[in-house]
């Protein structure tokens, strides 16, 4: 009788400890260095707190470490944790260490860049086609008389940018049906490489009068370039996403304009998406957040500030 007493304590304390334990997550975005994904850790942290669920954030260095991210994968399994958010640098080849944890009980919520074989993962980004034909559309308003177009595309891996030069590609097409548009070329993953990749097509292709580039390292690398080349004002440029340059660009007319996200309603939603998902409520397969488009007509309007704002004041640069 004692022992059974005894063994009823032990099981309850155990059963009481397990209660207690707080759950913890890992958010792995693509890469370390921009704005974006700090702002989208801001969101995240702020909803985990609420939620009391500890929250680790680890990503590669770079936004081409498919390696580094499925070793990150892997430690947090073997870690135990209880979710992992992730931002994947590839669209198809990350499927084993999702699978993977997956498998060994823990849940798994999308952001930003959707998969090839999404399955039943839960996915929470832009709708970044719909983005990709907003700037097209803000370009062929502006500049309904251009000839000819570079899409300047990021990376092959990616595949929330390929959404967005997709939406570009197809929009700009019935809007502006007589443009040359050369989209062949990448500008590598990192600003410097953007510079380097833009002010080379540059020298090689003559005539271009309108550039499309779909991130925030291509974007503020493409601005370089122009201002290296004294091409600024002659060539019209549209980007994408937004940081400390871009809004410099945009306020003196380098750079026409920009689509940005909302990187911190990004993180919330993640992260809210993971904790439903762990209590076991039924949660969205798609889970969109808006994209607006800014000019030097509007970046100054108050409803803009509210979206800029944040990424002005909280990271100096």
């Amino acid at each position: 009788m004692q022992l059974m007493r005894l063994l009823l304590c032990a099981a309850y304390l155990l059963a009481t400890a397990a209660a207690a334990a707080p759950l913890k997550a890992v958010f792995i975005p693509k890469g370390s260095t921009q704005i974006f994904w700090k702002e989208m850790a801001r969101g995240a942290e702020d909803t985990a707190k609420n939620l009391h669920i500890e929250m680790v954030w680890r990503g590669p260095s770079q936004e081409d470490g498919v390696d580094a991210q499925a070793r990150i994968i892997d430690f947090y399994i073997q870690q135990k944790y209880s979710g992992i958010i992730l931002a994947p640098n590839s669209t198809a080849q990350l499927d084993k260490p999702i699978r993977e944890a997956i498998n060994k009980g823990i849940k798994v919520v999308i952001v930003d860049s959707p998969l090839t074989g999404q399955n039943t993962l839960p996915y929470v980004g832009t709708n970044n086609k719909e983005a990709g034909a907003l700037a097209a559309a803000q370009a062929a308003k502006d500049f309904p008389q251009t000839k000819k177009i570079l899409l300047l595309r990021y990376s092959a891996q990616h595949g929330s940018t390929a959404e967005r030069e997709k939406g570009f590609l197809e929009h700009i097409h019935k809007l502006l049906p007589n443009a040359e548009v050369i989209d062949t070329q990448y500008a590598g993953i990192t600003m410097q490489a953007a510079e380097s990749s833009a002010s080379a097509i540059l020298s090689r292709i003559p005539g271009i009068d309108l550039i499309f580039t779909p991130n925030e390292s291509s974007t503020e690398g493409t601005v370089r370039a122009l201002k290296a080349k004294n091409l600024t004002g002659k060539i019209h440029h549209y980007g994408f996403d937004f940081n400390h340059k871009i809004n410099q660009a945009i306020k003196d007319g380098s750079l026409n304009g920009a689509v940005i996200q909302d990187p911190f309603l990004m993180g919330q939603k993640a992260m809210r998406t993971l904790f439903e998902l762990l209590e076991k409520k039924q949660t969205p397969a798609l889970l969109e957040t808006p994209a607006i488009m800014i000019t030097t007509k509007n970046i100054n309007h108050p409803e803009i500030r509210l979206k800029t704002d944040p990424f002005l004041k909280l990271y100096p640069r």
